[in-house]
């Protein structure tokens, strides 16, 4: 017998193409675009799953879903949105929605997940959540299982270990899951690698939420710290980590990855960066009171063309100066090109937050090697570590990381005394 489907889907034009494809696919479909009609037939009759579009006609069905899974409690639910946030897939995690997919789809795909959700119902599968993102934005087919693992930690209590490049929007997700599990902003504890190792053991020790951000800058003493205070405490750990810079230990790997989102870089999802765009450039008129400007498509080829080293944080930040430079109306592609080319100058360029870029190209451009270069840092560690101490050696050592024997004899090697 063939499985019975309700579409709930107000777009008529959609309606029809997803009801011939599903029929044509060996279902019996009722479609509607009323949530009263697909009530009345879930009061009338059996249904083995629901197909529903998130907003009908502005109403989001997430509020009526309850109500209509009591009518049908064992009938899975895939919905459909085009509107690609987080928090619109976490809501549908939160009501038990099967499946959450992104407009547009491919009816092949649509198939397939509602041949999944029925076969995981007949076995009494708990259902599975697809998260979306929140300020990360995207329907690319690279950006789905992120969303997905979003969606599927935001009800866990899990530790969850959220890894990508810098600005692709770590933090933005670590705070969208803890609003999704029902934490406040007050309760959590945020640790950066300015705590010391004393303060996050004991931080870690109390029952709050907490987020430590940018382990790769974490040295090995804080991050033991960290490690040993979970071991006696209950807090829960959401951690942002930017991988290739240094190498988690298996212990860390383990107490933080109990769950893991892995965000990928804007470059290996460009068809999401004209939706982004406009969206910034939506969010910047609202914030200097101004019409919404919408971007040419020439301009949209531009920023899609573009490599985008610091991601969406990157993008943000050359669009919000476009804004600010083209207040009178759209900016000309010429603008747009003086930007990408300056921030293209600003990545090769040694800054302030890249030191060591910037110590690189001192001992270059004056031909100090690199032993000679490695002796002068270590001499002015030590030498600062020692003044932060009031000369205590062993205080100095446990500073700067290694054990008072190897402070002697480097000292002794540097000539310090």
């Amino acid at each position: 017998m063939a499985a019975k489907i309700i579409l709930l889907e107000d777009d008529e034009s959609l309606r029809k193409i997803v009801t011939r494809g599903l029929s044509s696919a060996g279902y019996e479909v009722r479609a509607t675009g009323a949530i009263e009609t697909a009530r009345t037939w879930l009061q009338d009759g059996t249904a083995d799953l629901l197909l529903t579009d998130v907003l009908l006609d502005g109403v989001n069905v997430f509020e009526h879903l309850p109500m209509l899974k009591r009518l049908q409690p064992d009938m899975p639910v895939i919905a459909m949105s085009a509107q690609t946030t987080a928090k619109t897939a976490i809501g549908a995690s939160r009501v038990g929605v099967f499946e959450y997919l992104p407009k547009p789809f491919d009816l092949d795909d649509l198939s397939a997940t509602v041949a999944a959700a029925l076969k995981s119902a007949k076995k009494g599968f708990r259902p599975r959540e697809r998260a979306t993102e929140s300020g990360l934005s995207g329907r690319s087919q690279e950006m789905q299982p992120s969303f997905k693992a979003i969606g599927m930690a935001a009800r866990s209590r899990a530790n969850v270990l959220i890894s990508g490049e810098a600005g692709t929007g770590k933090r933005t997700a670590a705070e969208t899951l803890f609003e999704a599990r029902g934490v406040a902003s007050e309760e959590i504890q945020v640790l950066t690698p300015s705590h010391a190792p004393k303060e996050i053991f004991d931080a870690c020790q109390s029952a709050s939420h907490h987020l430590w951000l940018r382990l790769d800058e974490w040295d090995e003493r804080q991050l033991g710290a960290g490690l040993d205070g979970l071991d006696t405490g209950k807090a829960l750990v959401v951690a942002t980590f930017t991988p290739g810079k240094v190498e988690l230990s298996g212990r860390l790997q383990a107490r933080l990855g109990e769950s893991r989102v892995d965000l990928p870089p804007l470059r290996q999802r460009a068809d999401d960066i004209p939706a982004l765009a406009q969206a910034f450039m939506t969010e910047f008129a609202r914030r200097d009171g101004r019409t919404p400007l919408s971007l040419p498509a020439n301009i949209l080829d531009a920023l899609q063309a573009y490599n985008w080293p610091g991601n969406s944080a990157q993008l943000r930040a050359v669009l919000s100066r476009l804004a600010v430079a083209s207040q009178s109306g759209a900016p000309t592609l010429d603008l747009v090109k003086e930007e990408l080319s300056r921030a293209s100058h600003d990545e090769t360029a040694p800054t302030a937050a890249d030191p060591f870029a910037a110590l690189a190209q001192h001992m270059n451009a004056r031909g100090i090697t690199r032993q000679e270069g490695l002796d002068q840092l270590d001499k002015a560690l030590i030498l600062q570590a020692l003044e932060a101490e009031t000369g205590n050696q062993s205080k100095a050592a446990a500073r700067i990381g290694v054990n008072r024997n190897t402070l002697a004899r480097r000292m002794a090697e540097l000539g310090l005394r």
